[in-house]
């Protein structure tokens, strides 16, 4: 997740984490700006710091996380119902079997082609989905996101008193 403010971008490490991934699905360059402080530190991501959140105060490194659309937004999830971010989850969902069936549908040369570009495009959409989940589970209580007090947001709930999970909504299990 991130947090963009006027004067920097917050991204959580398990995140920060996957940038190199990102970028290279994306095909995007990584700032030096963000390379040289993560990956020549030899930063930790585990159990105990995967939520909490690193802050990037250089220009081209917040200009750079904004782009990163498969990072959900802290200040676009806090404004979602449970039941809208569970209709994103699922929209993300059909675009990923549109994507599959895409790819099914090419002859082999065609494939080898575009295999890259839409597995990238597929996993992108997956780890969304899968970050959206993570921020359910946070609204839950399920688990503890380390989001600094003086940019928490007053957060959406859920009217319904029953909550679907993702798995629920994708398969449509009641």
């Amino acid at each position: 997740m991130k947090i963009i403010t006027k004067d920097a971008a917050y991204v959580q490490f398990c995140d920060v984490f996957n940038f190199m991934d990102i970028t290279r699905l994306m095909r995007l360059d990584c700032p030096k700006s963000i390379s040289m402080r993560c990956f020549t530190n030899q930063i930790v991501v585990d159990g105990d710091n995967r939520y909490a959140f690193m802050e990037f105060k250089e220009k081209d490194a917040i200009n750079f996380i904004k782009k990163l659309d498969c990072i959900i937004d802290y200040s676009f999830v806090a404004t979602k119902t449970d039941e809208e971010l569970l209709d994103l989850m699922k929209k993300l969902h059909e675009e990923s079997q549109k994507l599959i069936e895409k790819y099914e549908k090419m002859d082999r040369n065609q494939q080898n082609k575009n295999y890259q570009k839409l597995y990238g495009e597929y996993h992108l959409k997956a780890y969304k989905a899968h970050s959206i989940n993570d921020y359910l589970s946070y609204r839950k209580g399920e688990i503890d996101f380390d989001i600094p007090e003086n940019l928490k947001l007053e957060e959406t709930k859920s009217d319904k008193p029953k909550e679907k999970t993702y798995v629920n909504t994708v398969v449509d299990i009641n």
